[in-house]
């Protein structure tokens, strides 16, 4: 058995994936891995990039098959894929990234640094910070934590992770113990990254790598959010300016976060304790509650964001 599956979901990757699949061959010093991949339906030339590759790595690639070959969406797909790994630590790949030197040996080290100190039936996740570029791999950010305002001293206190993770799926390491408590992600759940945080956070450990282990593609086919503006003044003067802009993309970001927090308080009502299990009720009731109601919900239940400037712009736009 490998030491370590990447779970690789592809979805219209074909332009980019060769570049993801040769940094994990090329730029890796850690050699017992398999990649485990399912492609979503795509329309461009992405399975005929699998099978290539299949080709290519053999026994060190697993196409996952089935399912009718319907569109599953990001958390489907992603779903699926972590369901069909077995090793017993995992790393997330989105297709579109590349991964840096040195990526494997570093988080591969911490997880087993955790899993001493917390045992492996201890959840846990470990996650790097990414340099953020464009299409053509042209720097955007040094930084995606600095780019997109997290707030790393509350990357795991659950309340927090609930509306404002920090940790994108690319530069993540999850154990088994994680996965097979997360697993399946159904239902209500929109993002594969924050929902093995808010795992982690209430059952487990997250371990933390300044590191930048990944070069973060930002393309017009993200399913992510940018950030709403770079610097406070920007946000200040788009607030000013685009009320309406940032109206709706506080709407759609509350309309991901409070349908899914539903759906973990569902489904570890029994685990949690009473305090989280009340932040994320009140996280669930944002769409259905008035104004008042929704700030008072976020005060009380210290439902923040990750940085200052951010939550001005909640309290403002609640």
């Amino acid at each position: 058995m490998p030491e370590i599956d990447i779970a690789i979901p592809t979805y219209n990757c074909a332009a980019w994936f060769d570049d993801l699949i040769e940094s994990i061959l090329l730029q890796q010093d850690v050699d017992n891995w398999r990649i485990v991949a399912r492609d979503d339906a795509s329309t461009d030339g992405s399975p005929s990039c699998l099978a290539s590759w299949k080709r290519r790595l053999g026994d060190r690639m697993m196409i996952i098959d089935g399912f009718e070959g319907r569109n599953l969406g990001p958390v489907g797909n992603y779903n699926a894929v972590l369901n069909a790994t077995t090793s017993h630590w995992v790393m997330l790949a989105d297709s579109d990234d590349v991964w840096r030197p040195g990526k494997m040996s570093l988080t591969l080290r911490a997880m087993r640094a955790a899993e001493a100190t917390h045992g492996t039936a201890t959840p846990v996740v470990v996650f790097t910070d990414a340099e953020v570029v464009d299409e053509r791999l042209q720097p955007v950010a040094e930084s995606y934590w600095r780019w997109s305002r997290a707030n790393l001293a509350a990357a795991n206190v659950f309340r927090r992770v609930v509306v404002d993770s920090p940790a994108i799926s690319s530069t993540m390491m999850v154990n088994r113990a994680l996965i097979d408590l997360a697993l399946p992600m159904t239902g209500a759940v929109w993002s594969q990254d924050s929902w093995a945080m808010m795992v982690a956070a209430a059952f487990g450990q997250i371990v933390k790598l300044d590191d930048r282990t990944i070069l973060y593609r930002r393309h017009s086919a993200n399913d992510s959010l940018e950030p709403y503006a770079s610097t406070t003044k920007d946000i200040v003067h788009r607030l000013l300016t685009a009320p309406g802009s940032a109206r709706m993309k506080l709407d759609r970001l509350i309309g991901q976060i409070a349908p899914q927090a539903g759906a973990f308080a569902e489904r570890f009502h029994e685990k949690l304790s009473a305090s989280d299990l009340a932040a994320l009720k009140a996280a669930s009731r944002l769409l259905s509650v008035g104004g008042m109601q929704r700030r008072w919900s976020v005060v009380r239940h210290r439902l923040w964001f990750g940085s200052l400037p951010k939550n001005v712009g909640l309290m403002l736009l609640l």
